[in-house]
């Protein structure tokens, strides 16, 4: 958590080189499909910045994800993404292929290099992603994997056939000027 709020604070210091772009309300999804059970969860609550470089730092509440079930819930942010003890996720690092020519209106593919962090271990990642300027803000697009194993996320035997070993994760977020 640290390192995120080192890294959110670092990129709103550096507002004095340039435009920067955020948001407090990007949406993240997540879909863990098995022949036994899905699982969903929705999250309205995820919050970033953007600078003219590139680079980026973007936050998710854990506590924030929604599901069906309240039960699932219940034991998502207890026994398995432990919300308490690791509140939030994140992703810091920058976009590779950048450029402000990036912002002509067409969805552009990007990739976005960085630190994954959940559940308290942060994963160096290359996650391939859309973005397109609209005349207003930002529009980034991305679909992933993450692997419950490599952010040893604790899965108990008796529910390891409901849960997938790797959570298709969607995010959406719409940047405006700072």
């Amino acid at each position: 958590m640290k390192s995120t709020i080192l890294g959110l604070a670092t990129l709103l210091c550096c507002s004095c080189y340039g435009q920067q772009w955020m948001t407090r309300n990007g949406n993240v999804d997540f879909f863990s499909a098995t022949f036994a059970e899905n699982i969903e969860a929705k999250n309205e609550m995820a919050s970033g910045i953007l600078a003219t470089d590139g680079q980026f730092a973007f936050r998710v509440p854990i506590l924030g994800f929604r599901f069906e079930k309240a039960l699932m819930e219940e034991h998502f942010n207890e026994n398995y993404l432990e919300s308490t003890k690791f509140p939030n996720g994140s992703f810091e690092g920058s976009i590779v292929n950048w450029n402000m020519e990036l912002n002509d209106g067409a969805w552009h593919e990007v990739v976005a290099r960085g630190e994954l962090t959940i559940h308290g271990i942060a994963i160096p990642r290359e996650i391939p992603s859309k973005i397109q300027w609209n005349g207003e803000a930002w529009q980034i697009q991305s679909e992933f994997l993450i692997a419950t194993a490599d952010h040893e996320i604790p899965i108990p035997k008796m529910v390891r056939k409901k849960i997938a070993e790797e959570i298709s994760v969607e995010v959406n977020l719409s940047l405006s000027p700072r």
